[in-house]
């Protein structure tokens, strides 16, 4: 009698088996090559500024953040001549289009506030390949550090002007 079962059952089974199997390859396969990565991350108090644009996320919350395309430097001109390091750290949206929204952009942080004023204002020229969610364009919170290190160079008379700074000071670290 469980010869008769198994064989009963061996069809159903080896049905149930190849129909799994096929929905498992289908449902990976409609996934494409996309990696979601999102996580449940929700806005601040300090972000309720920039939702007033419209639905905003954080990079944790889109399947592929926000990344900067191009970018021009900040016209700044130190007040001093001294050796000085400058820093600034900006907040600001980065829209479907990938410009960044400047009306609301801030500085969280900075050495110096004419440097941070100075960045803000470069912002206006910055581009950016927009976050993406569920392979739509959404708009993006981002936040930016920029930093600028002025070296003094004493020089001989007559010497050559030096075609870059020294290695050791190449790497922009305040």
């Amino acid at each position: 009698m469980s010869r008769m079962v198994a064989r009963f059952m061996l069809p159903i089974l080896r049905t149930a088996v190849v129909a799994s199997v096929t929905t498992f390859i289908v449902a990976c396969a409609s996934a494409g090559n996309a990696v979601v990565r999102r996580t449940d991350c929700g806005l601040t108090d300090s972000d309720a500024i920039f939702a007033v644009g419209g639905l905003v996320y954080h990079d944790c919350a889109v399947d592929r953040p926000a990344h900067l395309a191009a970018s021009t430097h900040a016209d700044f001109r130190p007040a001093t001549n001294s050796t000085a390091c400058y820093s600034a750290d900006i907040e600001f949206v980065v829209d479907t289009s990938g410009r960044p929204e400047t009306q609301t952009a801030r500085v969280v942080r900075t050495t110096d506030p004419p440097f941070g004023q100075s960045v803000l204002a470069s912002l206006k020229d910055w581009k950016f390949n927009p976050a993406i969610r569920d392979s739509v364009p959404v708009r993006q919170i981002m936040t930016s550090h920029q930093a600028m290190q002025v070296s003094r160079v004493i020089m001989t008379p007559g010497a050559s002007s030096p075609s870059r700074p020294p290695v050791s000071q190449r790497a922009v670290t305040c």
